[in-house]
């Protein structure tokens, strides 16, 4: 690479089309003050267009990205490059030819695939899911749960401001009743504003989520079979059969009782004796006695005649249940009515993230999807978690994942028009008696605007995009920070960063207090706490409270709640002399 000279901007590749790669170059470009370079399969789809109309912003059509197009893009003189492309081996591809002609260069690489993900990492590479950042917020609001935070020695949480019984610490988010949303807000405009979001120090005892931002093991598909219990066949067989099987069941047993009520009252003979007399022919078919009385013959020939038809309708319904059963526990549908659980309608890497992370926590949940070879039907049958396919957007599809008695559905469907048409068909699906009051509604959506339009349509309901609470690591694991967690509001978004203090930093030497700051814009940043450097003489290693200011030192690390400006002033601040000639970034945002 060749080093940037003072005053010049650092310059990215990023090599993708779509939400993440527009959000991800649009923080690059704006709030990190760089100049991006970004390679895409055709420059007249949607986010290409978007993302040519960017200032410090150059939009190159490669049909396939190999050496010749990234030099061609600049990689050389890159302070990094990320590979956001939705294709796991393409992505792991780029990344080993990066590793082999560029070995400096830092890489953040898109990947779903745990396996591939875990041999891919090293020093100057990094590996980042999208969905792993926003599984946990979708989850939490699909469960109107508290949010935990990865703070070192802390149980900090982040909680809406109709949740009274955790005491606030910080107000993150305030809002003026309209759209106008403040991120770390100061007294002076919470004069003006309403909290919205707080954070607050959570019990010991209190469950809560934690938050996952780093690839999971995949031992999911350790057993693909499940172990199905006798009584759960039996269940399903009784749900699939219906009455068929109860009326055929029910014709036979007044059959044989008549016949044994009428062979007793002719004989004399004890009721068990005579029912004896009745099971024979209607079931196994008897020898006929001669010697019989002949009511017992007339009723025996009657018997005879009328299981003829009734034995081959009671096969035949006990077959056709059996077959259905086998086919239900084989797709992995719902085997008896559920309520209080969560449906997910969507299997791609963010619903199937969302389906194990609900059914790591206890939580019921049935999983949707119109195609049966979608990458989390696997994944959600080997954990016994049932499986509905058709298209969600019909409500007897709804209907047989039981949304009337849900408490929550969470649609990760690819396109808008289908995730409006869900969320709409699952407000027209009645509630059942023991539901919640109202069906909580969680939907994946790029647009801001159309996802203010849908929470006004269905009040209950909250619209997220992934992209947008995974561009913030994305961007901040290119400039060389990691980001523990993303804490989204409406169209703002606050990360939460583990920040070192290097030598000759500005901030070696200076007050702690120095690291929490208001300035013009959204350069804000608030600190949580910091942990003081080891030192292998004996001392330090310890935790401290804002509270308990002091100089920090080479190597304290803080950890701070910043918005994505304030983060990279802070990087700036931390970071050694050396680090900021090489690498320069505006500080002015």
């Amino acid at each position: 690479m060749t080093p940037a000279g003072p005053g010049t901007r650092a310059h990215y590749v990023v090599v993708g089309d779509g939400p993440l790669a527009f959000r991800l170059t649009r923080a690059l470009a704006s709030r990190f003050r760089g100049s991006v370079t970004v390679l895409v399969p055709d420059r007249t789809s949607r986010y290409a267009r978007d993302m040519a109309g960017l200032d410090d912003v150059d939009v190159m059509e490669a049909e396939r990205v190999d050496k010749e197009a990234l030099e061609t893009a600049g990689v050389e003189r890159a302070a990094a490059a990320a590979l956001v492309d939705q294709d796991d081996g393409g992505n792991v591809a780029l990344a080993l030819l990066l590793r082999e002609m560029w070995p400096a260069l830092r890489v953040v690489v898109r990947i779903f695939d745990e396996s591939l993900g875990r041999h891919l990492e090293h020093d100057r590479c990094t590996v980042l899911s999208s969905s792993a950042f926003s599984a946990p917020e979708i989850v939490g609001a699909a469960l109107r749960r508290q949010v935990r935070l990865p703070v070192r020695h802390r149980r900090l949480v982040t909680v809406s401001d109709e949740e009274p019984a955790l005491p606030a610490r910080m107000v993150l988010f305030a809002s003026d009743g309209g759209d106008d949303v403040v991120a770390l807000p100061t007294e002076h405009e919470l004069a003006t504003h309403t909290p919205k979001v707080l954070l607050a120090d959570a019990g010991e005892d209190d469950v809560l989520p934690e938050v996952r931002a780093e690839l999971e093991p995949d031992e999911d598909e350790a057993d693909p079979h499940r172990r199905r219990r006798f009584g759960d066949f039996l269940r399903t067989l009784a749900v699939t059969s219906g009455w068929n099987l109860l009326l055929a069941a029910a014709v036979l047993a007044v059959v044989v009782l008549v016949g044994a009520v009428t062979i007793q009252l002719a004989t004399g003979a004890s009721f068990l004796g005579s029912l004896y007399e009745a099971v024979l022919p209607s079931l196994a078919g008897s020898d006929p006695d001669h010697d019989a009385h002949p009511v017992v013959k007339v009723t025996q020939v009657a018997l005879t005649v009328v299981s003829v038809a009734v034995i081959p309708w009671v096969t035949g319904v006990v077959v056709a249940g059996v077959v259905r059963t086998q086919r239900l526990l084989d797709t992995g549908s719902p085997l008896r009515p559920l309520s209080g659980h969560v449906v997910v309608v969507g299997l791609g890497d963010l619903g199937t993230r969302i389906v194990r992370s609900l059914d790591r926590r206890g939580v019921p949940v049935v999983a949707v999807d119109i195609d049966e070879s979608a990458r989390g039907i696997a994944v959600a049958r080997a954990r016994d978690v049932p499986v509905v396919i058709g298209d969600a957007r019909r409500a007897t599809t709804l209907r047989g994942a039981y949304v009337g008695a849900a408490q929550a559905i969470v649609v990760v469907t690819s396109g808008g028009a289908t995730t409006i048409g869900i969320s709409f068909a699952a407000q027209s699906v009645p509630r059942a008696k023991d539901a919640p009051p109202s069906l909580r509604t969680v939907l994946r959506v790029f647009d801001r605007d159309l996802a203010r339009r849908i929470r006004r349509e269905i009040p209950d309901s909250v619209g997220l995009s992934s992209s947008f609470l995974a561009a913030p690591s994305f961007a901040a694991a290119m400039i060389g920070q990691e980001v523990k967690a993303t804490i989204p509001y409406r169209d703002r978004v606050l990360v939460l960063a583990e920040i070192r203090v290097e030598r000759g930093s500005v901030l070696d030497g200076a007050h702690s207090s120095d690291v929490g700051f208001d300035e013009p814009g959204a350069v804000r940043s608030r600190l949580l706490a910091f942990d003081s450097v080891q030192h292998s003489s004996g001392g330090g290693g310890r935790m401290f409270e804002p509270s308990q200011g002091r100089p920090l030192n080479p190597g304290d690390r803080a950890f701070v709640i910043a918005t994505t400006a304030g983060l990279l002033r802070l990087r700036a601040l931390a970071a050694a002399p050396a680090t900021l000639a090489r690498e320069p970034i505006g500080l002015n945002d």
